[in-house]
């Protein structure tokens, strides 16, 4: 069984997404095609404990608009709290370093960039926030989820009992124009409508944001923005934000992310990224630590990379020594001479010393290089304050600047660089359907179409004349989701798979509609013998997103069959479905559920059966089914439902609406599963987890 598994394209040759899975975080750049390059520097990659939120003090530069958190407490703490925008964009460049932010945060929409939305209320461990998706570039993606997957994972293990996180079912909000609290099912009603195009002025959502609180990676629908200045704010008035962090938790803790976009021109976008450690203090999320990262990418090449990407081993080093006679620092002292109980602080020793140095960098229009330090300010010297405040508008960092060339740059951070100093319009990646090798992670395997002297004889021996030439087969090649979309990581995000057996019928085009309008993908457990007479139907459900999956022929109990012709009714049926779309399926749902060890043994795919039964095929009423499913359905559910019942199909719009607005992300099957390869290689498989 293992074997076979392994022979699909989704579980073994998805390069991107083992990297995700496995990565330890020791390379600074992915690139689809080469490696890094070989002057590319090596950063120690320790773990930044670099802020101590019991000695922050707000900078003079905080816009005066900032909310304090107990000003947000006596609000309901409903509000965004963000900070100005303390950039200079023309403030002249420095000769050898200097300080001041000059590279502001972008708040307007950036053409295929989307943002997956995470949200958990745990008594132990919450985790929240968003970070981006950008449509078709698999190696940004990868490297940014890794991020927060190593972030969440180092979390987990400290304070999660069971030393390993798991989503919780959370319902998701959201933010009104003026800031204000939005509840979930509002949330959701304005995303479906900002989807569909409609018009939202004048009301609380006409923010183009909208689409993101639900969950799901929009970057292939629509423009969205990240809350901008998110990364640039004070820590502890930040989590008070209700509509983008669970509220405490007494002995709890919590991790938030977030992120903003910093360069989008040319061909190079960059984002910055923050992930905040905090535990309850006083019903108060309290800042323990922070991480950062910057991460870039050149659309044209497919290239991504880290902050320590950008600059050469004698880059790195011209670049500390322009700061260290900037700041005073004593590059000679020993490791560890700038710790919390040492008596000189020193934020570019601390950061040197944490391997902290380039995690948070920009390149700005002149093309200097700006550095974003984690200080501690409490421990700063009066002397120090006077001298550093130009650096110290941003709460919690010390921002510095340093005049690099190119000939201090890697060849990745020349386009980067090259890029921010040219100011050409952002190109954005283009909105087209998916290639095969995206389109395997996401979906069954892709295969060359049947030659034509190949016909499927045995499979359509029993239809009439005029059923048969409907299963024709699609000259075009293998059918392709339209559209590109990350795979939303359903080991951090709270999802569900809605799975859809004995179809296609006349009510699947209506079902995947509704779909569609919900921007959620299913799943369609297809019988072979209705494949061939609604061969459109399966086309549609490939190009929409949908998983598609072997029901068997004609639907018998397989544990009446013998191995044989168990093999029968579902070799039958692949063929079918690879006949019409060039797809073939990658799961096996037993009719009934019946299955034993000689089916199991029989079948050529896992068996997928589901924990939530709506028992929708007795009719009991279409509320009895939806709101049996609103009670059972949590995160890592396969539903099981039926495209052959009219009730069904005239209940989704509503269900739809109300499992995501319970917090639920609805995503295909191969979706729910990509991010636990364990669980692919297992033979029968309820739910995740």
């Amino acid at each position: 069984m293992q074997a076979r598994v392994n022979a699909q394209p989704m579980h073994s040759t998805t390069t991107e997404l083992e990297w995700l899975l496995h990565s330890k975080g020791d390379s600074h750049m992915t690139d689809s095609s080469t490696d890094a390059s070989t002057d590319q520097p090596e950063l120690p990659r320790r773990r930044f404990l670099g802020l101590v939120v019991g000695t922050l003090v707000v900078g003079s530069g905080v816009a005066a608009g900032v909310v304090t958190a107990v000003q947000n407490h006596q609000r309901g703490a409903l509000g965004f709290v963000q900070t100005g925008d303390t950039a200079d964009v023309d403030a002249a460049p420095v000769v050898d370093a200097g300080f001041g932010e000059t590279v502001p945060v972008i708040a307007a929409a950036v053409t295929g960039l989307g943002v997956q939305r995470t949200f958990t209320l745990d008594p132990s461990v919450s985790f929240a926030g968003r970070w981006p998706v950008l449509t078709g570039q698999d190696a940004f993606n990868g490297r940014v989820e890794a991020w927060v997957r190593r972030a969440l994972q180092d979390y987990a293990h400290e304070y999660a009992r069971s030393g390993d996180f798991s989503p919780v079912l959370t319902p998701v909000p959201g933010h009104a124009d003026d800031g204000s609290y939005v509840a979930p099912a509002e949330a959701v009603d304005t995303a479906d409508a900002l989807r569909a195009g409609a018009s939202t002025a004048g009301s609380t959502w006409s923010r183009p944001d909208a689409a993101q609180v639900v969950g799901f990676s929009a970057g292939s629908l629509l423009d969205t923005v990240p809350l901008p200045g998110s990364t640039r704010s004070d820590a502890n008035s930040r989590l008070t934000d209700r509509a983008e962090f669970p509220e405490p938790q007494a002995h709890g803790h919590l991790l938030a992310v977030s992120c903003d976009t910093t360069q989008a021109t040319g061909s190079v976008l960059g984002v910055q990224l923050r992930a905040t450690r905090a535990a309850t203090v006083d019903n108060a999320h309290h800042t323990l630590f922070e991480q950062r990262q910057s991460v870039f990418v050149d659309i044209s090449s497919g290239t991504a990379g880290v902050g320590g990407s950008l600059l050469t081993s004698a880059g790195r080093n011209r670049a500390i020594a322009a700061l260290a006679t900037l700041l005073g620092t004593d590059l000679d002292a020993p490791i560890g001479s700038s710790k919390k109980d040492a008596p000189g602080y020193d934020p570019l020793r601390d950061a040197i010393d944490r391997g902290t140095l380039l995690d948070d960098v920009s390149f700005d229009h002149s093309g200097q290089l700006v550095l974003r330090l984690a200080v501690e300010t409490g421990r700063l010297g009066d002397e120090q304050r006077e001298q550093w405040a130009a650096g110290l508008a941003t709460p919690g960092l010390l921002t510095v600047r340093v005049a690099v060339a190119d000939d201090d740059c890697t060849e990745f951070g020349r386009v980067v660089r090259q890029a921010a100093v040219g100011r050409m319009p952002w190109s954005g990646p283009a909105r087209t359907g998916a290639t095969d090798a995206q389109a395997a992670r996401t979906q069954v395997s892709f295969v060359a179409p049947l030659a034509a002297e190949v016909t499927l004889a045995s499979a359509v021996s029993t239809l009439s004349a005029d059923q048969s030439a409907q299963a024709e087969p699609h000259d075009d090649g293998p059918v392709r989701p339209s559209a590109y979309v990350w795979p939303t990581p359903a080991d951090l995000v709270a999802c569900a798979a809605v799975t859809f057996d004995d179809g296609p019928s006349d009510y699947t085009d209506t079902i995947m509609g509704d779909f569609a309008a919900a921007g959620s993908h299913a799943s369609f457990m297809v019988e072979g013998q209705h494949a061939v007479i609604y061969p459109q139907q399966i086309r549609d459900e490939i190009a929409q997103g949908h998983t598609v999956c072997n029901h068997t022929w004609d639907h018998p109990a397989l544990t009446d069959l013998t191995s044989a012709q168990v093999r029968d009714q579902l070799t039958r049926t692949d063929d079918a479905v690879e006949h019409i779309c060039g797809v073939r399926p990658a799961h096996v749902r037993p009719p009934y559920g019946f299955y034993d060890d000689t089916v199991a043994q029989a079948s050529p795919h896992p068996l997928v059966l589901w924990d939530v039964d709506s028992l929708d095929w007795k009719e009991p009423g279409q509320s009895v089914v939806h709101d049996k499913i609103l009670r059972e359905a949590k995160a890592g559910s396969i539903v099981l439902m039926h495209d052959v019942h009219e009730p069904t199909m005239e209940m989704m719009p509503k269900l739809l609406h109300d499992l995501r607005a319970s917090g639920l992300t609805l995503v295909n099957l191969d979706t729910l599963l990509a991010r636990v390869p364990e669980q692919q290689t297992q033979n029968v498989i309820h739910r995740l987890g």
